[in-house]
């Protein structure tokens, strides 16, 4: 039976057992709506006001410049405030290792339901099981905070994914390779068919009009005869 406990434990993760709940989300399947709908919500739902933002960019340029006036952003004051920004996920993140904890706790007395003619057997199973989960989340949390600290100590703004003076230059330069070729496209036509226009009771109501719409222009016409 407690062999079977496993084996129970281990399909309502992984998502293959032997009875499919199709009434709620259940084991595994809640895990991932909180990695990947539960987690990116916090993350969005993080306070930020752009106006405070951009007041302490402003005092931390004027603070590492001092009695300078400087033309260029200093690397110290980017940093300064990156740092700031990156030490607000530790919240969600811990957060998201709660809910993780939570969703297994639920599953271990769920699964310890056939050991019921066994009372003293399934206390046991299931304190013996949740307190190796939380020892667990201990160590989850130390990985996780180990982690963002690991972001703290050095960004890389050599990275891809980093716009920087560099690779913004070339993506303009890129935007604007795009924005000439579209130019020297043709002119497509996007849309073309009857139009209704109202006009005065005096002049008859309203018309219907052929009309081209193009990505530069609208006409319209008399009839379908341009």
């Amino acid at each position: 039976m407690v062999q079977q406990f496993g084996v129970d434990f281990e399909k309502r993760i992984e998502g293959s057992g032997d009875q499919v709940d199709t009434a709620e989300l259940s084991g595994g399947a809640r895990i991932n709506r909180i990695f990947h709908e539960r987690f990116p919500f916090e993350l969005v739902k993080m306070e930020f006001d752009e106006k405070e933002l951009r007041r302490e960019i402003s005092y931390a340029i004027k603070n590492i410049h001092g009695v300078r006036t400087g033309l260029f952003t200093p690397d110290l004051a980017f940093e300064a405030i990156v740092k700031k920004q990156i030490i607000k996920l530790k919240e969600p993140c811990l957060k998201c290792v709660d809910l993780v904890l939570s969703e297994l706790t639920s599953l271990v007395k769920k699964c310890t339901g056939k050991l019921g003619s066994y009372p003293r057997l399934r206390e046991e199973t299931e304190r013996i099981v949740t307190t190796y989960v939380r020892e667990r989340d201990i160590k989850t949390k130390d990985q996780v905070l180990l982690l963002i600290d690991i972001e703290l100590s050095y960004i890389n703004t050599n990275h891809e994914d980093f716009i920087g003076f560099a690779n913004a230059q070339q993506r303009t330069t890129v935007t604007a390779a795009i924005n000439n070729k579209k130019r020297v496209m043709p002119n497509q036509v996007i849309r073309r068919g009857w139009l209704t226009i109202n006009i005065s009771i005096m002049k008859g109501g309203s018309k219907d009009y052929w009309f081209i719409l193009t990505a530069e222009s609208l006409s319209w016409y008399k009839d379908e005869e341009v």
